[in-house]
């Protein structure tokens, strides 16, 4: 193992493997990419080789990254990307494109693609790519986990503090009226006392 895929992996090892889709309709590129992730990242990577079969594997175990050719038999890779996301916003997402053009990357960069890869493609290069981007979307994911965390205690403390004031209301309600007899009482004994 290269010292650089050494780095990838250790920042990677705290917790699962990382989910990557492929979705290229070359299936040497896609066989070669998944080799590749595997070793370097020990990522999960599953091949699609079209939009729709994209969809449907993303929807049954859902990626971490998504690497996605620009041009496949049923859609664009960005239409693809919005699509894949529209559940997950901010997953991220890197193209690969045979013919890089500034409309491509634009397009590439509206869609939320976080990259955009020439074929023929440094490896390496890539491979730090879906590093970053995963470590990006795993450090999201427990940003907003720590979030739901904090929302899901403000109500609960939101809800107790309602039952407790619920509670001291009774009890000072019990007290007005506790005074209240003592002072009746006390109001009749004066009165007993002012007789004799």
């Amino acid at each position: 193992m290269l010292a650089e895929e050494t780095t990838y992996v250790s920042q990677l090892a705290y917790g699962e493997r990382p989910k990557v889709l492929i979705v290229e309709d070359d299936e040497d590129v896609a066989l070669m990419l998944q080799d590749h992730l595997d070793y370097s990242l020990s990522a999960e990577v599953t091949i699609a080789s079209s939009a729709d079969q994209a969809i449907q594997r993303d929807l049954e175990d859902p990626a971490d990254v998504v690497l996605i050719d620009y041009l496949l038999p049923d859609c664009d890779g960005a239409k693809l990307i919005g699509l894949l996301n529209s559940d997950q916003p901010n997953r991220p997402a890197i193209l690969i494109t045979g013919q890089p053009t500034l409309g491509r990357a634009i397009s590439g960069m509206r869609c939320g693609a976080v990259d955009m890869f020439v074929k023929p493609f440094d490896l390496d290069s890539l491979t730090h790519s879906v590093a970053a981007a995963i470590e990006k979307h795993r450090a999201q994911q427990r940003r907003v986990h720590r979030l739901q965390k904090v929302r899901q205690l403000a109500r609960g403390v939101i809800k107790e503090r309602r039952q407790l004031r619920k509670k001291l209301d009774l009890v000072c309600r019990d007290l007005v009226k506790a005074y209240h007899d003592l002072a009746v009482k006390l109001s009749g004994l004066r009165g007993n006392h002012l007789e004799t």
